[in-house]
């Protein structure tokens, strides 16, 4: 494993310019306004569609916080935001189908595919399309289209596309499966296709890169054993061949622990993948083992350890590295969005129950020799170690 030591910046200049990508050249700071629900969500549905950013549903505890005993409120509110004029703010559009949190969506050239999920009472099987079509004035119109259902209900799973076909696995499936289901796009038919390796892995992150899916992290749960598995690797599937390969062991972390991008999110720059936030490990696999202390709700943010690196793996020569703390990536339950050359997280949590309406915006640039980063409108330099 190689770690990038020069700073935050740097390391996210780097993934540039081994994978395959570029600086675009000198950029102004941009900075993004806070997501309209207030407190933010988790687990909502996200992507780009077009130059809109388009963010829907989630779920959060707008009355009462999780740790007293709140109810959680599931949101069908949908915001488009215009990534060539940020500064016009969030646009409200027709809300969701449904209000519904913890589904999965992917990215195509029709528009934002949203797949599963689950309501206030039930995982679904609803899949439709957020799409956009020119408008009065060069104003974006949009609207909703029907796709056909997921064969089996499926809640916190995860989705990719590749070439109009999207690709959804994980997450707890109504018959307790680990199948991988895909949709053409253009035939509208579902194929259950080879179920990814044992154990199942409920909030991982799926990618799509070369010709493979990358399933990565999640975890399972056992209530007769209260057994808490989270494998820190993840599983390629060749799309061409539907075989799945072994799997892919994540890097050690830096104090010898292993990492967990369980309710983490990622992005694909150019042939690398990228993976960050997530829970810890070890505090994630006791609490779910009921071994947390008795005020585990109450404590302070940073007690979670939510992770805040980059893990990032090149997929042609096949190894890690890895950008360390990364202030603004500690997200469980948020989305990582790539936007040319900026990097987006999109709210999430930032411990158990409590979200944040933060849109943390990563942008790289090379001026003169001198690589910087601007995140939430800190400048990270190659040259210097600490925030300026």
């Amino acid at each position: 494993m190689k770690t990038i030591q020069c700073g935050v910046v740097l390391g996210l200049w780097l993934v540039l310019a081994s994978c395959g990508g570029s600086t675009g050249g000198s950029r102004e700071s941009v900075g993004l306004p806070d997501y309209p629900v207030p407190g933010g969500v988790s687990a909502p549905f996200a992507g780009m569609v077009g130059n809109y950013m388009v963010v829907g549903g989630g779920c959060n505890f707008p009355d009462v916080p999780a740790a007293d005993g709140g109810v959680k409120r599931f949101y069908s509110s949908l915001y488009a935001l215009d990534m060539a004029r940020p500064d016009s703010g969030w646009r409200v559009l027709p809300d969701l189908p449904q209000a519904l949190a913890y589904g999965a969506a992917a990215e195509t050239d029709e528009g934002l595919v949203c797949v599963g999920g689950m309501d206030a009472d039930s995982a679904v099987t609803r899949a439709f399309l957020i799409e956009s079509q020119p408008g009065p004035d060069s104003v974006a119109a949009w609207g909703f289209r029907d796709l056909p259902s997921l064969p089996v209900a499926i809640d916190n799973g995860a989705a990719a596309s590749v070439d109009g076909v999207v690709y959804v696995t994980g997450g707890n499936q109504s018959d307790g499966g680990r199948a991988l289901y895909a949709l053409d796009l253009k035939s509208r038919v579902w194929t259950r296709l080879p179920d990814y390796p044992a154990p199942n892995r409920v909030q991982p992150v799926l990618l799509a890169a070369g010709g493979k899916l990358y399933l990565a992290g999640g975890f399972s749960y056992d209530p007769s054993t209260r057994t808490c598995t989270i494998p820190a690797d993840m599983v390629p599937y060749d799309v061409a061949t539907r075989q799945w390969g072994n799997p892919v062991p994540f890097p050690v972390a830096p104090d010898g622990g292993r990492y967990a991008i369980s309710g983490g999110s990622g992005a694909v720059v150019g042939n690398c993948l990228l993976l960050t936030g997530g829970v810890d490990y070890k505090i994630f696999k006791e609490a779910m083992e009921g071994r947390a202390p008795a005020d585990y709700m109450k404590k302070p943010i940073e007690w979670y350890r939510f992770n805040n690196e980059v893990l990032i793996y090149n997929t042609t020569r096949g190894d890690w590295s890895v950008s360390p703390s990364v202030e603004g990536l500690n997200r469980a339950g948020g989305v990582l969005l790539l936007d040319d050359s900026l990097l987006i997280m999109v709210c999430g949590e930032v411990k158990p129950g409590v979200r944040s309406s933060q849109i943390g915006a990563f942008e790289w640039r090379d001026t003169d020799g001198a690589t910087s980063v601007v995140l939430a409108g800190k400048v990270y330099s190659s040259e210097q170690k600490e925030q300026i």
